[in-house]
């Protein structure tokens, strides 16, 4: 079993995307941490004979999960990937992303056995929704904690457990859904539709708070990994300082999220 793999949940219709981010990876994981990728069922096919290299999931080998939400239903594939039984932690990285310099084990484990924690309080990142006009006090992740805190009796501060890629530990997961959610006589998607009732619901939310109440492992709290442009007013703002190799002496990769289009006319390499 592998103590860190890098997960990639992803469908057809971002093939290109998860091209670029497979070329980063090859590039610069240093000490060849497994990649594995999962997909819809319907692009198992497709993704197969054009990475042939490649270790591919269909998502119903990890979880059946019928919700027609994309946006929903990846997150319910990604909070399960303990259910392939094939590492005991993963960076699950989203297909906008890229690297941007060598990695290695000890970017993300603490020691062998334990990874880190993103988890704080984002300040820099709250400013600049300020400056760009959005409200720092209702932004998306203080919604989803507000929603999901109370369902673990959790207290204190406004944690961000975020953002993408994300670090998770399978015994925090497992322990989730199979035990804490199991004497509750309730599903994942249970306790993530109770959320959705309030708020969207954020699978590092509900991982964060859980690890928060349980304690599975040591928590060594850091910062996220990637500088990530969540909207396109942010990027306008910070554009001129966006040079890759400042860039890189503080991040391993760079996110433009993909629902906004001024990524395709930026270059992320030299």
């Amino acid at each position: 079993m592998h103590s860190l793999i890098l997960f990639i949940k992803t469908y057809r219709p971002d093939f290109e995307r998860v091209k670029k981010l497979i070329h980063s990876i090859e590039k610069y994981n240093e000490d060849d941490i497994p990649v594995v990728i999962s997909v819809n069922d319907e692009d198992f096919d497709f993704f197969k004979n054009k990475l042939k290299e490649y270790d591919i999931y269909k998502d119903s080998d990890i979880i059946i999960a019928d919700n027609k939400d994309g946006w929903r239903y990846q997150q319910i594939v990604k909070s399960h990937v303990y259910k392939l039984n094939i590492c005991k932690n993963y960076l699950c990285i989203d297909s906008d992303s890229e690297f941007i310099k060598n990695f290695y084990y000890s970017d993300f484990m603490y020691d062998e056995s334990t990874p880190y924690t993103i988890m704080h309080e984002s300040k820099p990142f709250l400013e600049t929704m300020e400056n760009i006009g959005l409200d720092s006090e209702n932004i998306f992740f203080k919604e989803a904690l507000r929603a999901t805190r109370p369902l673990f009796g959790n207290k204190g501060k406004e944690w961000d457990y975020g953002p993408s890629p994300y670090l998770w530990s399978c015994k925090v997961w497992s322990h989730f859904i199979e035990v804490y959610l199991k004497q509750q006589n309730k599903t994942f998607v249970d306790f993530f539709n109770e959320i959705d009732k309030v708020t969207s619901p954020s699978e590092c939310v509900i991982y964060g708070e859980y690890l928060l109440k349980s304690r599975l492992i040591d928590i060594y709290p850091i910062e996220g990994f990637f500088k990530v442009y969540h909207y396109e007013k942010q990027y306008k703002l910070e554009k001129k300082f966006h040079n890759i190799d400042r860039l890189k002496k503080i991040y391993l990769g760079i996110i433009f999220q993909s629902n906004w289009k001024i990524r395709k006319k930026i270059r992320f390499f030299n």
